[in-house]
């Protein structure tokens, strides 16, 4: 008895033993390393443990799951090490700038913290799964050009610089278009003279920055030789006060950060109809008009791209009753029964009884100059398309460009676009006028008598040479 009484406590001492000995190479836990970088003092641990009360030896703890894996906090957040570096949990996403677009967990895991060197010797693969629209946005122009459509369709952009030292150089009229473009930029001969009294007393009680000089006027004695002009003329002070209204209005939206609907509304709709109606230069000035078109589609038949923002917000349209050269009654031996004649390359069938002259594309304050010029040229490609369609490549190749505008908030851009072959070329813009100011304004409206002077000078003959239903209602000269 006594031998196997003496027994049980040797037994019992060689269990502590081991215990003991495991519990030596068990790590210590992250919490008492916390606390003991802190400076708080952490109880001596047991190198054994007393039995309880029913004689059992007390279990030890559990190891940790893994040596590994750092412990994360109850929110997802990592815990930070000493040197105060994020220690994610492994299978962690690493991607903390997520798109609004929800996406699935990634079920690989992947180590998101990383050497400097290994950093600095990571290839594309390295990056977000949204790092290459990142890295191009850092480039507008990368970003919407080049563009390929159907067909061999391709819509691209260059400089006016290169498109001139081009071996297939600008066209004349182009030339001239540019350069009057950039008078205008410079403000010479962009107010008529019948104003500069007016003018020069609203800028005063307003005390304005803006001064005015003799080269911004022009002599407009000529334009009122008809009393009809003089009657549907605005008067001097009514067109400054109309200027001066817009030119305060923008400043709003600016300040406001307005979005493009306020723009349109209370900006550019204005001023075009100011333009339209109270700025004729010439008779048969009023045969141009504006439409708003914010909602009109490309006709499928001639859309060569498959692309949402195709759309403009604005077009300047030929009305062929006005033009007493054109015989609208003769349309109608050139047109089958109940239909109506389709003038341009658009889904609105009211709209197509119109040819168009010039579009306009508009971007709020703020927004993004490159992708109004990407809209303007895919609207011009479908307009390509339809002159080549009715009119052949041979006499589109006559005509040599388009012109649009391009608006972003205050300011005003002359677009080009050109043809060749499935190439659409999107020339870059040119500024042509601000609504900032009184002056400003006057400025806007004398680009687009420019573009007015284009349409009624070139483009309107060009139509009604080679348009088959123009061409054979047109009279003559």
């Amino acid at each position: 008895m006594l031998g196997y009484d003496a027994a049980i406590p040797m037994d019992f001492d060689m269990s502590i033993s081991q215990v003991a000995s495991w519990l030596d190479t068990v790590p210590l836990d992250q919490l008492v390393l916390t606390s003991q970088a802190d400076g708080e003092p952490v109880a001596k641990r047991r190198r054994c443990s007393k039995p309880t009360d029913s004689g059992q030896p007390r279990r030890p703890v559990s190891p940790p799951a893994s040596k590994a894996a750092p412990r994360s906090s109850v929110s997802g957040l990592p815990l930070f090490s000493e040197d105060g570096v994020p220690v994610f949990p492994v299978g962690h996403a690493t991607n903390l700038d997520n798109e609004q677009t929800p996406r699935a967990e990634s079920t690989s895991g992947s180590s998101p913290i990383r050497d400097a060197h290994s950093l600095s010797s990571q290839s594309d693969a390295a990056y977000s799964h949204h790092g290459k629209q990142s890295r191009r946005s850092q480039s507008p122009a990368e970003l919407f050009f080049p563009l390929y459509g159907h067909e061999g369709h391709r819509l691209v952009r260059d400089s006016l610089s290169s498109a001139t030292n081009a071996p297939h150089a600008l066209p004349p009229t182009l030339q001239t278009l540019i350069g009057d473009i950039k008078d205008v930029a410079g403000r010479h001969g962009i107010m008529p003279r019948r104003i500069k009294a007016a003018l020069e007393q609203r800028l005063a009680a307003a005390s304005s920055f803006d001064r005015v000089y003799e080269y911004m006027f022009f002599d407009d004695s000529r334009e009122f030789e008809s009393d009809e002009m003089w009657r549907d003329c605005a008067s001097a002070e009514e067109l400054v006060r109309r200027a001066s209204r817009i030119a305060d209005r923008a400043n709003e939206c600016s300040r406001m950060l307005s979005d493009e609907s306020a723009w349109n509304n209370l900006v550019y709709s204005p001023i075009l109809d100011m333009f339209v109606h109270d700025m004729r230069n010439a008779p048969g000035d009023d045969v141009l008009d504006f439409m708003p078109c914010t909602t009109t589609n490309i006709n499928p038949l001639y859309h060569r791209f498959p692309h949402g923002a195709s759309r403009v917000d604005y077009v300047l349209r030929l009305l062929p009753k006005r033009d007493q050269t054109i015989m609208t009654d003769a349309w109608h031996h050139t047109l089958l029964p109940d239909t109506a004649p389709c003038f341009n390359w658009t889904t609105d069938e009211l709209l197509q009884q119109y040819p168009l002259a010039i579009s306009i594309e508009t971007k709020r304050y703020g927004g993004d100059m490159v992708k109004g010029e990407q809209q303007l040229g895919i609207w011009h490609a479908a307009q390509w398309e339809f002159l080549t369609s009715r009119a052949g490549a041979e006499a589109v190749e006559q005509l040599g460009f388009l012109p649009g505008i391009v608006v972003q908030g205050h300011i005003w851009s002359l677009v080009i676009t050109t043809r060749r072959q499935a190439t659409t070329t999107v020339l870059s813009s040119v500024e042509l006028g601000n609504t900032s100011s009184v002056v400003g304004v006057f400025q806007v409206i004398a680009g687009l008598g420019r573009l007015r002077s284009w349409s009624l000078d070139v483009l309107w003959p060009w139509y009604k040479k080679y348009l088959p239903e123009l061409s054979m209602s047109f009279s003559g000269d």
